[in-house]
C-alpha cells in the first residue's frame, strides 16, 4: 500500500474504526490530512490512516452535498462488483506463502501485463480489504490465510447469509402476522426461535442478554413497547391474553418442587401426635375470616375463670411440620409470604398440607402456637403465657357473622370490650389508626370481573384486627424479655399530629392521610411501632402465608421446649433482607395484577359514565380519585367545565388501556 501524499481531490480510503471509509482529500499540513468524508463533513486525520490512494480524481465543482452524494455512489458501484473478483484463484496461486504480500503484487498477479484502469484496481482492493476470508490485513499488504481458516470462515459467512435469509423470511411473517393479510409469504421458515427471542426480552427486559437484538427485530417489525411485543405474542398463539410478564419474571409458580411433594407426603402419612402439647380442645376455639379463606392462620377463645377473664389468640403451629432447612423450607423462603391475585392464589406451602395439618379448619384438632393473656375486671393484662397446644376448632365464621356475635352474644361482647380496651390503651399511647378499604377482585372461570370494596371497618374487623396486634406486640415481647433474637418492626417517628385532622367519613380520607404513612424499620432490635401505639412488634400471626412469621413462630417454640434457639442472630441478619426483598416483588406483582384487572373491567364501561371525586386542579388537568377503584387519574379538562377541588364529578370512559394500563376519562357535562 502506498505512502504517498495523495493528489488535491484524489479519492482516498482511510481507516475508520479498522474498515476501509472513503474521503477525497484536500491537503496536508504536517502529519495531518484535511478530507471531505463519506458523512458530508470536513475532517482532519492521520496520514497514516490513509490505507490507498485511488488515483482517482473527483474533477468539478461540486457542492459538499453533491460530494457526499457522489461517495456514496462510488461505494455502491464497488459493493455490487466486489463480488465478481475472483478471490478464491488469487488465494490458491499465492497458496502456502507466509511471509506479508503488498497490495501491488496482488495486482500484478491478477492482472498481469494488461493495461487496468485506477477504477479497476480500486476494486479489487475493496474486494481484498472487505472480504478478510481468504486474506488477512497485516501492517503494510496481506497474509494468506491456510487452507483450514477458509473452509472455517466460509461455513461461518454461510450461516451468517443463512441467518439473514432466516431473519428476512421473520421480517416477513411477522408483517403478515401484524397486517392479518391473506397471504403468507413463501418460504419453509420456523418462527419460533424469533417466539422463544421476544417473550424472553418480554419477560427479563434489558436483563435479557438479547434485549438488543429483540428490540431491534420489533422495530423493524413497527413494535416501540414491551406491551406492543406482548401483543404480537398473543397474535402467534404463544401468550395467554391475561397472562402477566412480571409472575414469569420472578418465577411465580403454583407447583412445587417434587422434593417438596414429596415431604408433604411423608408427613400426611404420619399419625397426628398431641406429644409435648398442651391440651386446649375444652376451649371454644372459632376462626374469623373471610368466606373464601383457605389458609386460615389464626383462631380466638375466651375462658372465665376465677381468676379473670383469659382471651386466647391460637396461631396455626407450622414449624411443627416444616423442619428448618427442609426442601419445604428452603421453598418457602424461596417464595416469601403467599401471593394474592384476583384469579388465584399462590401459597407459600403445598394446599394438601394447608389443608390436612395447618390450616385451622372447623371440626379438627390441630397443633397451635398458643397465647393466653389473662385480664382483670377492668380489662387490664394482668399477665400472659405462650403455650405450645392441641386445639379443636369449633367454627369457621364470617366477618358479618362475627360481627352480629360480638354485638349481641353475651360471651361475644366480651370480645369487643376487650378489643375496645386494647383499642384505647393504644390511642393513648399515640397510635394513628386508619381503616383504608381495600379492593376484594374476584375472576371467575369465564374471566367474569366482580369488583367490591372491602371496608375493614365492621366490628369484627376491628376485633380481630385488635387481637392480632395483640398477638404480635407479646411475641416481641417474649422474644425481647428472653433475650430470643427476632426480626422486629418498629416506627419510632411520632405520628404528625395534622394526620389526626382529617376525618374518617370524607371520602378523599385515604388520600389525604397516605401520606403520613411510613414503612416500618426491620432489623434485630426490639423497638416502639409509635404508630401502632405498641412497644414492640414482631409478625407472628400468619405462618401459613408469611415466611416471616414462621421464623418468629419457631424463635418462640424453640425457647418454650427450653431448645438452642432455632435462628442465632447472624442467621437472621442474613435471612431478613432477603426475605424482604422477596416480599417486595411480590407485593409489585399483587398491585400490578390488581390494576391490571381493574382496567380490565373499566375496558367493558368504555363510554358509560363513573363517580369520581377531584383531589387537585392545574390549569387545564385535573386529578381524580375513583372511590369505587380506590386510585387517582388525570383528567384533562375542556375551557367549558367549571370544577372545584373535592367536588364529585360525572366521567366518561373513553378509552381503556389494560394492558399499558392507559385510562382516558373526560368530564360528563
Amino acid at each position: 500500500m502506498t505512502k504517498k501524499i495523495p493528489k488535491a481531490n484524489e479519492l482516498i480510503l482511510f481507516r475508520k474504526r479498522k474498515e476501509p471509509s472513503f474521503g477525497i482529500f484536500s491537503n496536508a499540513i504536517g502529519d495531518k490530512a484535511n478530507i471531505f468524508s463519506e458523512e458530508g463533513k470536513d475532517v482532519s486525520i492521520d496520514l497514516e490512516k490513509i490505507a490507498y490512494n485511488s488515483g482517482i480524481i473527483i474533477e468539478g465543482n461540486f457542492t459538499q452535498p453533491e460530494r457526499k452524494l457522489k461517495l456514496r455512489e462510488i461505494r455502491r458501484s464497488l459493493e455490487e462488483g466486489k463480488e465478481k473478483v475472483d478471490l478464491e484463484t488469487i488465494w490458491e496461486c499465492v497458496g502456502g506463502e507466509e511471509r506479508e504480500i503488498m497490495f501491488n503484487d496482488l495486482v500484478e498477479l491478477y492482472f498481469g501485463d494488461s493495461n487496468v484502469i485506477n477504477k479497476e484496481i480500486l476494486l479489487l482492493f475493496w474486494a481484498i480489504d472487505k472480504n478478510d476470508i481468504y486474506f488477512k490485513r497485516g501492517v503494510e499488504g496481506y497474509y494468506v490465510r491456510e487452507a483450514s481458516e477458509v473452509k472455517e470462515l466460509i461455513a461461518k459467512k454461510e450461516a451468517e447469509i443463512k441467518k439473514q435469509e432466516e431473519r428476512r423470511q421473520a421480517l416477513l411473517w411477522a408483517k403478515h402476522l401484524i397486517s392479518n393479510t391473506s397471504e403468507r409469504p413463501k418460504g419453509n421458515f420456523d418462527p419460533q426461535e424469533y417466539i422463544d427471542l421476544i417473550k424472553s426480552y418480554v419477560i427479563h427486559v434489558d436483563k435479557f442478554n438479547r434485549a438488543g437484538e429483540a428490540k431491534s427485530f420489533l422495530s423493524e417489525i413497527g413494535i416501540k413497547d414491551v406491551e406492543g411485543a406482548i401483543e404480537f405474542l398473543i397474535k402467534t398463539g404463544s401468550w395467554q391474553v391475561d397472562e402477566d410478564p412480571l409472575i414469569k419474571r420472578f418465577s411465580i409458580t403454583e407447583d412445587f418442587p417434587k422434593k417438596v411433594n414429596e415431604e408433604v407426603k411423608q408427613i400426611l402419612e404420619e399419625p397426628f401426635s398431641d406429644e409435648g402439647l398442651e391440651d386446649l380442645t375444652r376451649l371454644e376455639v372459632f376462626s374469623v375470616d373471610d368466606e373464601n379463606t383457605q389458609d386460615i392462620d389464626d383462631a380466638i377463645s375466651i375462658e372465665e375463670t376465677d381468676e379473670g377473664t383469659t382471651l386466647g389468640i391460637h396461631i396455626a403451629n407450622v414449624a411443627a411440620y416444616v423442619p428448618k432447612w427442609s426442601p419445604m423450607d428452603d421453598e418457602a423462603l424461596k417464595r416469601g409470604e403467599t401471593i394474592y391475585l384476583p384469579e388465584n392464589h399462590i401459597h407459600m406451602f403445598p394446599a394438601e398440607l394447608i389443608k390436612e395439618r395447618l390450616s385451622l379448619i372447623k371440626g379438627t384438632e390441630r397443633k397451635a402456637l398458643s397465647l393466653l393473656v389473662q385480664f382483670d375486671d377492668n380489662l387490664n393484662i394482668k399477665n400472659y403465657r405462650f403455650t405450645n397446644s392441641k386445639i379443636l376448632v369449633r367454627e369457621n365464621i364470617s366477618y358479618s357473622k362475627a360481627s352480629k356475635y360480638f354485638d349481641a352474644d353475651a360471651i361475644g361482647t366480651k370480645f369487643k370490650q376487650i378489643a375496645e380496651k386494647l383499642r384505647e390503651k393504644r390511642l393513648q399511647a399515640g397510635a394513628l389508626i386508619i381503616q383504608l378499604p381495600q379492593l376484594k377482585i374476584r375472576i371467575d372461570e369465564d374471566s367474569n370481573i366482580t369488583i367490591e370494596k372491602n371496608h375493614m371497618n365492621s366490628v369484627a374487623h376491628k376485633t380481630n384486627s385488635e387481637f392480632m396486634i395483640l398477638m404480635n406486640r407479646m411475641a416481641g415481647k417474649f422474644l425481647k424479655d428472653n433475650k430470643v433474637p427476632g426480626i422486629f418492626r418498629s416506627q419510632p417517628e411520632a405520628i404528625s399530629e395534622d394526620a389526626r385532622s382529617y376525618d374518617e367519613n370524607d371520602p378523599l380520607y385515604a388520600i389525604h392521610v397516605v401520606k403520613y404513612l411510613r414503612a416500618p424499620r426491620v432489623g434485630l432490635d426490639p423497638g416502639p411501632h409509635l404508630s401502632l401505639g405498641i412497644d414492640v412488634y414482631a409478625q407472628a400471626t400468619s405462618p401459613i402465608r408469611r415466611y416471616v412469621d414462621l421464623l418468629i413462630q419457631r424463635q418462640i417454640v424453640s425457647e418454650l421446649q427450653k431448645e438452642d434457639h432455632c435462628y442465632t442472630e447472624d442467621e437472621l441478619e442474613n435471612l431478613y433482607p432477603r426475605i424482604e426483598i422477596g416480599i417486595r416483588d411480590k407485593k409489585m406483582v399483587e398491585r400490578n395484577r390488581e390494576r391490571y384487572w381493574v382496567y380490565k373491567h373499566l375496558e367493558k364501561l368504555q363510554g358509560k359514565e363513573i363517580h369520581g371525586i377531584i383531589t387537585s386542579i392545574n390549569d387545564a388537568r385535573a386529578n381524580v380519585y375513583l372511590p369505587d377503584y380506590l386510585f387517582e387519574v388525570p383528567v384533562s379538562l375542556s375551557s367549558k367545565v367549571n370544577l372545584e377541588e373535592s367536588r364529585d364529578i360525572k366521567l366518561l370512559v373513553q378509552k381503556v388501556d389494560p394492558l399499558r394500563r392507559r385510562l382516558t376519562l373526560t368530564p360528563k357535562i
